[in-house]
């Protein structure tokens, strides 16, 4: 049994019709579970097979599950408003996926100047937010409810380098109703832009959250308005990587590629490095990327002046032995690590 193929086929595509019933033993679907939990995807999995009656109602991992989908909804809600109502203007993104989805953080851009960045970390630390750590252009706090960080962003970066322009991304921000209240995000078009780069400038490695992400939000975006964002960003690379291993575990699971995503990757361009190395590897995810693909994504991102601002900074940090040890150990830890 291919895990991922029949992890795909038995959530279903909103592109497909969905499967008759389930045949699976309860053997198979623990490993299924398993694989679920390692792509990040384990509540839509969940969703799916209590749908396929092979699931009870009253199960353990569902409920787990769904109490913390309704929990990080509370805090996303929660955290949102307490800026909006100190007057900064913000917006999350990466976190609130086209489906239920559980994460670990909460990602927040903070817009405008640096003085309204600490004014951000003020009034949540006076909210009883805890202080946890301080990156080059980020911070994070512990959500004082539950179990969940809140990572305050004054710029799209990993360390130092800014891999998109949040002045470019302001445009996209909207107010949207999230657990019965206003919060503050991007629009479908600049939060699937942010996801796609981050799975590959960031995290190096596609997972399958990001595959449901990518499919859930084509029926809501405007692909036109997708590619201007990508281009003007720079990360035309990156979406057409992105893309390209979505058709291809698309096609593989369903003998299909939606429309929508056959235009995105005639305008961008197709990635045969990554779907021949996907094949290859019987789609085995997570999936890495290959270092030429990363490399491809970096040197695109420095046609932009702040991203190659950033880099020179990043040059120059690494002077610092200290700060070199750092990003060396996180460095092998990305290349070691088998999801994220």
């Amino acid at each position: 049994m291919n895990l991922t193929l029949e992890l795909l086929r038995i959530i279903g595509s909103p592109f497909t019709p969905l499967a008759e019933s389930l045949s699976l033993d309860q053997k198979n679907l623990l490993e299924l579970y398993k694989h679920s939990l390692k792509n990040r995807l384990s509540l839509l999995f969940l969703e799916a097979i209590k749908k396929g009656g092979k699931l009870d109602n009253s199960s353990p991992h569902y409920e787990k599950e769904y109490m913390k989908y309704l929990k990080t909804l509370n805090a996303i809600t929660r955290v949102s408003q307490l800026l909006t109502n100190g007057k900064i203007q913000h917006s999350i993104y990466k976190t609130i996926r086209p489906y239920k989805f559980t994460t670990v953080d909460i990602d927040i851009l903070i817009f405008q100047s640096r003085n309204n960045f600490k004014k951000a970390i003020k009034i949540l630390q006076d909210a009883g937010y805890k202080l946890k750590g301080q990156g080059p252009q980020s911070t994070t706090l512990q959500d004082p409810k539950i179990n969940i960080r809140v990572d305050l962003y004054r710029e799209v970066a990993v360390s130092h380098i800014i891999y998109l322009d949040k002045q470019k991304l302001s445009k996209y921000t909207i107010t949207k109703l999230s657990n019965g209240k206003y919060i503050k995000t991007l629009t479908p078009e600049a939060d699937l832009a942010t996801i796609v780069a981050h799975s590959v400038i960031k995290e190096h490695m596609y997972v399958l959250s990001e595959y449901y992400t990518f499919l859930y939000y084509l029926p809501q975006i405007n692909v036109q308005n997708f590619i201007k964002i990508v281009r003007e960003n720079n990360i035309t690379s990156a979406a057409r990587t992105h893309a390209a291993i979505t058709a291809a575990l698309h096609k593989a699971a369903h003998g299909i590629i939606p429309n929508e995503l056959k235009e995105i990757l005639n305008q961008l361009g197709n990635n045969t490095v990554e779907t021949t190395l996907l094949i290859k590897r019987n789609f085995k995810m997570p999936h890495k990327y290959h270092k030429l693909t990363i490399v491809q994504s970096l040197i695109e991102i420095a046609k932009g002046e702040k991203s190659r601002r950033s880099m020179a900074t990043q040059l120059l940090q690494m002077l610092n032995p200290k700060f070199t040890s750092i990003v060396i150990k996180g460095f092998v830890n990305y290349m070691t690590r088998e999801t994220y």
